[in-house]
């Protein structure tokens, strides 16, 4: 069975009001992904897509998953506090 925990959590600010939300797995970021993105057009957030979806099958390193996620959540202009 493949780890699907990150080795350091991304803490990103998602919602109103200053909510953030700790990432802390791949399975977690599909989730922020697929159902609380603020935008659901981009480059950077379809990779995501596919590299977490891709490290969930066994097929890309955990690792790779959240450097793609980073990369969505700063083309969506979302506040990372934590990375």
């Amino acid at each position: 069975m493949h780890c699907f925990w990150w080795d350091k959590s991304v803490e990103l600010e998602l919602g109103d009001g200053g909510k953030y939300r700790d990432v802390k797995s791949t399975r977690e970021a599909v989730e922020c992904l697929l159902v609380r993105w603020p935008r659901q057009n981009g480059r950077a957030l379809a990779a995501a897509k596919r590299t977490c979806l891709q490290a969930l099958e066994g097929k890309v390193k955990s690792e790779k998953a959240r450097r793609a996620f980073i990369k969505a959540a700063e083309e969506a202009h979302i506040f990372i506090r934590n990375q």
